[in-house]
């Protein structure tokens, strides 16, 4: 049986009470973590309150090189947190990328940064893997939660929201106001659809508990996607678990995720493309079976390929000595 592992995990983007959206797929992924036996412990850098939390988190962080050891090493999500978990010299660092903090000309010039001196790089995509330019890097996307994200009655979720059961709904499950998002593009093509279907109309929802996400996926008729660029988008794997219908532009890992997948379809950032693609799911109006195709990606798999990757590290050469437990 494998020794008990202490990780200190490392983040600036975790689930709140002011902010409920925020990353529930990095608590999923820590709390499979502890049902394997993992000791947690977390720097949870709350950007949100102010940014001088960062200096108090780069502090702590730097202070642990001169204490008593008592982590494996520390993991930490998204590029900023892992070049600053790189400000102490005890503990090998593991970071995990999210998208932007790699594919994002600011973010990502930090981001190549934590990458180029990280012990153990998670990315979650080709895409990403290619701009690190390192060997040694884990694609692992993170895991859908499948107790929340499963198939169910589309009429009976429109009543619990509130949604007249006849209108077409169109899924943005994202910030409008991210320009990265592009949700411009989305209203022009909606715009285009509602010359046919007059009863169609954009549902944005966002920063809520990933439940009631859950649901606006089983009560819209189709997601679109028209992002500048994604790393892994969680929002295409959870929609899959829930049967939605996916319409999406060709970004990070979604043509490997959708293209098998009879009802979500690929197209160009281009408002009538965009259009013609939401049209043929009206069309059809059925769900998918991409739940069948997703299953085996859940939170489960994601911590046992994260955890084969800490015993990598900790049993290579250059990785630090591991905490005798």
């Amino acid at each position: 049986m494998r020794p008990a592992l202490h990780i200190l995990f490392v983040t600036n983007t975790y689930p709140t009470a002011m902010k409920p959206g925020d990353s529930p797929q990095i608590r999923d992924q820590i709390e499979a973590l502890k049902l394997r036996g993992v000791n947690v412990d977390m720097i949870f850098i709350d950007r949100h309150i102010t940014k001088w939390n960062y200096a108090r988190a780069a502090w702590k962080i730097f202070l642990l090189s001169f204490q008593e050891r008592r982590y494996d090493l520390i993991h930490a999500y998204y590029g900023h947190c892992g070049f600053l978990a790189l400000l102490q010299f005890s503990y090998p660092v593991v970071t995990t990328f999210l998208g932007s903090d790699l594919l994002h000309p600011r973010d990502g010039a930090i981001g190549k940064v934590a990458a180029r001196f990280a012990n153990g790089i998670i990315v979650q995509s080709e895409e990403m893997r290619r701009v690190v330019k390192r060997e040694d890097i884990c694609i692992i996307p993170f895991g859908v939660n499948l107790n929340l994200f499963t198939p169910s009655p589309k009429q009976e979720a429109r009543q619990e929201l509130g949604f007249n059961t006849t209108e077409k709904l169109v899924l943005f499950p994202w910030d409008p106001e991210r320009p990265v998002k592009r949700y411009d593009v989305i209203q022009e093509s909606i715009q285009i659809v509602q010359q046919r279907y007059n009863d169609v109309r954009i549902v944005s929802v966002y920063d809520r508990p990933h439940a009631i996400i859950a649901r606006y996926m089983s009560c819209c008729d189709v997601m679109v996607l028209a992002s500048d660029h994604e790393g892994s988008p969680m929002a295409v794997r959870e929609a899959m678990a829930c049967n939605l219908p996916i319409v999406s532009v060709d970004v990070g890992d979604v043509r490997q995720i959708i293209e098998n997948v009879e009802g979500c379809y690929l197209c160009e950032r281009e408002p009538g493309d965009i259009a013609e693609k939401v049209m043929w799911v009206f069309e059809q109006d059925r769900r998918t079976e991409g739940a069948r195709f997703i299953r085996q990606i859940d939170a489960d798999w994601c911590a046992d390929q994260v955890l084969v990757l800490y015993d990598a590290i900790l049993e290579s050469s250059s990785g630090r000595r591991r905490l005798a437990v």
